[in-house]
């Protein structure tokens, strides 16, 4: 692998791609390779046959340019911050800061780099004090704590610590920083004995300030909305540990396996809480969002040896550290720079697993001892674990729907990602022995045809991590934002319906699903694949899941055809039939004792639903005042959001749809879900808890 260190890689593994069939072309072996791979059997077979033909593998050669820690980079970006901290431009400031600790190396036994990386942290500290944001500062005065601060300057940060701690009435903790901060005066660099005697003045006064508070409970300000807590599953799946109890995982003949409902579910109730497998964040996401969890950082912390991402937390930097990011992390710029989108997260899949395992489990998986493939990727106990690579592995990949030329792009990334993962120490060093090289392209090609395998499964089984951009000024335009990219095992088994009956929302990369309406017991749990009927006419959903899934849908909502949204008849509501669950028409404006006769356009059978229609109307208003508190204020700390699910309740028992304001309550009680996970302002709203 090459390496520069002037400007990004020029070839895509697109263009690269295109350029090894045009050279195929030019010598005439085109025809003969693509018939050569389409009688391919495995994926195995289809990297052996790319990485012998000289004309292929000769070209598949990453180039990338790695960007190093430099202290000479830090401090200046940590000068301009300095200089906008100066102009009272504290959000300007905060940018510099951090930018300036992506890039500060941190101490080690060759350089101590310590007060570099510390100073950064410090000035981020002063910024976020003067930002009022108080919990994010005390964050980074233990961050420049932990890198070493200079204890020459240790007084400014105990006595910024100690004004945070007053602010937000943790006295006690106040007064500690404050008596810290007067022992350290000795040590400051650059104060006469006057001004420390003055400094010292200062904390003293602040230290009677804080004892002369009455006991209060402190206050841990949410300085910025990340999610509110996760949910919890009443009672876990013995099968599917992170489903609910009421799930099942059952195999239908033509739409394979599949969720169903054990019994009657409740709009609202929460069916699954999911970790990934795996997920990545988008490459314009990486400086803002944390590379293991995804979750939004307001106070990112550096991987220790690249620039090229952040993390929430030291657990997450450890836990990606020790698990993947070892074997990515030299190799960023290459993934960003091939614009190999899912492919970083097929990387990461295969660097997860490790070595170690694919192998030693390489005849369990390519030999499942399951012969019913709706058991497929269970463990011996006959559970279905999101953590396992069994479960990931044994997702449809529809490689015999590929065309030959979509598996040959497929496969050239492949092996540009496999030449990525041998550059790092992912696999074990060469021996002496004479069988050691070919044992090693072997073992290569074996671990090659798992990156391929994903990069096949993925288009169909990823999920994306998102995030609610807040806007305050019309809560109802709030855009759902894709932050990143994940594989859960789970919710893969969930197959698609126009008219789904589960919602999907991100806290951090969990994702938590819940009921969107009721779902009787027996029948299969529907999410949707990104064609609903409301807003997507049958021609187009038709189009969009044949192109990227591969099958033609035939659920309620396409097979009775049902219009638009804004072409649902409002003149009109169908209640259910008593008799046969058809459709009984009521007019907008109907005769009072025509209600005791409505005839059943599917039976015939008529039948007095006054009872029914008294129900569903007596609701009307709470209905309207709750939607409007959502999708004018998004009111959700309130009543509302009982009142929506309750309404839906209510409707789905009586209501046929389409139905508008069945369409009107589902939008509403997503908003209301999406704002408590993954949620960031776009726009300020003065007087809340986002800013």
């Amino acid at each position: 692998m090459s390496e520069t260190g002037a400007s990004k890689p020029v070839i895509t593994t697109d263009t690269l791609t295109a350029n090894i069939e045009n050279k195929l072309k030019d010598c005439g072996k085109w025809e003969q390779f693509t018939a050569n791979l389409g009688a391919c059997q495995t994926d195995y077979d289809r990297i052996t046959l790319l990485t012998s033909t000289p004309e292929v593998n000769d070209m598949i050669i990453p180039q990338f340019f790695r960007q190093e820690k430099s202290i000479e980079e830090a401090e200046k970006l940590r000068t301009a911050g300095n200089q906008h901290f100066k102009s009272a431009h504290y959000d300007k400031a905060l940018g510099c800061y951090s930018q300036a600790i992506q890039y500060a190396p941190p101490a080690s036994a060759e350089n101590d780099n310590s007060s570099v990386l510390a100073l950064c942290f410090g000035n981020r500290s002063a910024a976020f004090f003067y930002l009022k944001q108080f919990h994010l500062c005390l964050i980074d005065i233990e961050n420049a704590l932990e890198a070493g601060f200079p204890v020459s300057l240790m007084h400014k940060l105990l006595d910024r610590k100690g004004k945070c701690c007053l602010f937000m009435k943790r006295k006690h903790e106040a007064i500690a920083a404050f008596e810290q901060a007067k022992e350290t005066l000795q040590n400051a660099a650059g104060v006469q004995d006057k001004g420390k005697q003055d400094m010292a003045f200062l904390m003293d006064q602040f230290i009677k300030k804080c004892r002369s508070l009455p006991e209060e409970k402190s206050e841990d300000e949410a300085v910025e909305f990340v999610h509110t807590p996760l949910p919890t599953l009443t009672a876990s799946s013995h099968q599917i540990p992170c489903a609910a109890d009421f799930l099942t995982l059952q195999n239908h003949e033509t739409r394979g396996r599949g969720l169903y409902a054990k019994r009657d579910i409740k709009v609202g109730e929460v069916l699954i809480i999911e970790k990934p497998y795996a997920s990545v964040v988008l490459s314009d996401r990486t400086l803002t969002h944390c590379h293991h969890c995804c979750v939004r950082c307001f106070v990112p912390l550096p991987c220790e040896k690249c620039v090229d991402v952040v993390f929430c937390s030291r657990q997450c930097r450890q836990a990606a550290v020790e698990s993947y990011h070892s074997t990515e992390c030299q190799l960023m710029s290459c993934f960003h720079g091939g614009d190999v989108r899912l492919g970083h997260l097929a990387y990461k899949m295969v660097a997860k697993a490790g070595y170690d395992y694919l192998m030693s489990q390489r005849d369990a998986l390519e030999y499942p001892p399951q012969k019913d493939p709706g058991q497929f990727g269970l463990d011996e106990k006959g559970v279905y674990d999101s953590e396992n690579y069994a479960t990931m592995y044994h997702l449809v990949g529809h490689s015999d729907k590929h065309t030959v030329k979509c598996i040959f792009s497929r496969a050239v990334k492949a092996i540009f990602l496999l030449r990525c993962l041998e550059q790092t120490s992912f696999f074990p060093a060469l021996d002496d022995r004479p069988d050691s090289a070919e044992k090693r392209r072997v073992d290569a090609c074996y671990i090659g045809s798992h990156i391929l395998r994903h990069l096949q499964m993925l288009p169909c089984n990823a999920h994306e991590v998102s995030e609610l951009g807040i806007n305050w000024e019309e809560p109802s335009a709030s855009p759902t934002l894709e932050i990143g990219s994940a594989i859960y095992p789970v919710l893969s088994l969930i197959n698609h319906s126009c008219d789904p009956s589960v919602v999907r929302h991100s806290y951090a990369d969990v994702c938590v699903v819940r009921a969107i309406r009721s779902i009787p017991a027996g029948e299969e749990i529907y999410d949707n694949y990104g064609a609903l009927h409301p807003v997507m006419d049958y021609a187009a959903r038709q189009k969009h899941l044949k192109k990227q899934y591969f099958f033609d849908c035939a659920c309620e909502a396409c097979v009775k055809n049902w219009p638009l949204y804004i072409d649902i008849p409002r003149d009109s509501v169908n209640f259910y039939c008593e008799n046969c669950r058809g459709r009984v028409p009521v007019p907008a404006i109907a005769n009072a004792n025509s209600l005791d006769t409505m005839a059943c356009l599917d039976c015939g059978k008529k039948q007095n639903i006054r009872g029914h229609i008294l129900k569903v109307g007596s609701l009307e208003r709470s209905f309207q005042e709750a939607l409007h508190k959502v999708i004018f204020s998004l009111d959700v700390e309130g009543d509302a959001l009982q009142h929506l699910v309750h309404f839906l309740r209510v409707v789905d028992k009586y209501v046929h749809r389409p139905f508008s304001s069945h369409n009107d309550c589902q939008e509403a009680i997503k908003l209301c879900y999406a704002y408590k996970g993954n949620a960031y302002p776009r726009t300020k709203r003065s007087g809340n808890r986002l800013p």
